[in-house]
This record gives C-alpha cells, structure tokens and sequence, in this order.
C-alpha cells in the first residue's frame, strides 16, 4: 500500500473511485502506451511504468480493489476523527461553488460542479451537460442527462 495515502493507486492512474473496470484498463493501456521503457527511455518514465503497473495490478483485480477500498476508507475514517472538529453537515463544492436553485437529480461528486445535481447543473450550464455525457466520467448519468437534456430541446 503507498505510504502517503493522498498518493493512491486511482491517483497514479488518474481516476476516480468509481471508475469501472472499462474505464481502468482504458486508462491504463493509455498510460503503458505513453510511459513504457521502449517508447520514453527516461529513468523518470520507467519509475513512472511500475507505479502504473503496481496500480493496475491491484484495481484491475475485484477482490484486490476490494480490498485496497476497505484500507483507503479506514485510512479515511482515523483521519476523520483526528481532527479538532467535524462539520457532518458539510459539503465539499466544486470550483463552481454553492448550487445554484433547488436540487433535482442525481448529485454529481467530482470536478467543477461537485456537490451540484443534475437538475442545477442543466439550468446553470447546460452545455456542461452536454459534455459529461460525451465523456467516461459522465457514464452513469447517461440516461439521466439524456431525460434532462430532451426536456430542453
């Protein structure tokens, strides 16, 4: 297990949590294709190859991943508590700061419009929407931007 733990397997392969198997051997195939020794033959990128090699071999595996998930939530948790005190009600937003109108949907839990819905986002920046659809971290929201974005049109 890495020893710092803001420096986890989904961070070496540049991922989120919730990224499907699809998604992890995509991202690494990308990543071996760019950091492999008999394409990039600096010290730097063969250093780079094994921790990307060390990743995937844990997220790629069900049971490993599991696993690693159990070690990172509990690494979570005793952070949690070792602090002096604890807002439970809070939430972390985005760079796009606090949501904008009522919620309505499903809240989105990474980049720019963190801790928004949907719902706001498709009345704050619709083409945002759009976007996420197109892309693999928009994947479970597909069908849901799709009803959004029909309603629009």
């Amino acid at each position: 297990m890495p020893s710092d733990p803001r420096h986890t397997y989904y961070h070496q392969l540049m991922l989120a949590e919730i990224a499907d198997q699809e998604i992890i051997s995509t991202v690494y195939r990308k990543l071996a294709q760019r950091y492999h020794p008999d394409i990039d033959k600096s010290h730097e990128a063969a250093r780079r190859m094994a921790e990307i090699n060390e990743a995937y071999a844990i997220l790629r595996n069900p049971d490993k991943r599991r696993k690693y998930d159990q070690w990172l939530a509990s690494r979570r948790d005793r952070r949690r508590h070792d602090r002096v005190s604890i807002d439970p009600g809070s939430i972390a937003f985005g760079e796009a700061g606090t949501p904008q109108g009522p919620p309505h949907g499903s809240v989105v839990d990474f980049g720019r419009y963190q801790g928004w819905t949907l719902g706001q986002i498709k009345r704050h920046d619709p083409e945002y929407l759009e976007w996420l659809m197109r892309s693999s971290a928009g994947h479970r929201f597909r069908t849901e931007i799709n009803q959004l974005l029909a309603v629009r049109r």
